[in-house]
């Protein structure tokens, strides 16, 4: 299955992701958007793994401790050679987000799993498909960074849907 280590937001998180999407959604046209139930950030993408090496990694994650933080995003960037629309805070990540996704690697490290080393770029993917995007500040939306998880992605068809990986 091919897995990711993740932050999922709440509920009220969620919609107000999903609130900042269905605008831009309209400005662009119709577009491809991250469903609300899909809206998360990525620590690691790991890509595939076995059953019991995800289910290892899964029981790792939930047992490592972290602080709780705000992550306030509050900028609309733009990956033109992905063509995504995403959602992030503008300047350098904060602290205790990269400290979470060093712990999250640390985490892979010690099962020797390869997975995506490139630097943390956080952000959540709103909308894909999209041709030509400009870099805008939106209403910063908080987000209370209070729990991490390992999940598995599965193509349905015209889109890709997340699970959580429990034993």
């Amino acid at each position: 299955m091919r897995c990711f280590i993740a932050a999922w937001p709440d509920p009220p998180t969620s919609v107000a992701l999903a609130a900042v999407s269905a605008d831009v959604r309209q400005r662009v046209g119709h577009r491809r958007a991250t469903r609300i139930d899909d809206l998360h950030l990525t620590l690691a993408f790991i890509g595939n793994l076995g059953d019991a090496d995800a289910f290892a990694v899964a029981d790792a994650i939930t047992k490592f401790r972290y602080r709780t933080f705000n992550w306030r995003l509050d900028t609309l960037g733009f990956f033109d050679d992905a063509g995504v629309v995403w959602v992030g805070a503008a300047g350098e990540p904060v602290k205790p987000l990269v400290a979470l996704a060093e712990r999250a690697r640390a985490v892979l490290d010690r099962f020797d799993l390869d997975y995506d080393r490139r630097p943390l770029a956080p952000h959540v993917t709103l909308l894909r498909g999209v041709q030509r995007f400009s870099v805008e500040r939106v209403a910063p939306i908080v987000w209370r960074i209070d729990s991490v998880a390992l999940y598995r992605s599965a193509p349905t068809g015209e889109a890709t849907r997340y699970a959580r990986v429990v034993r």
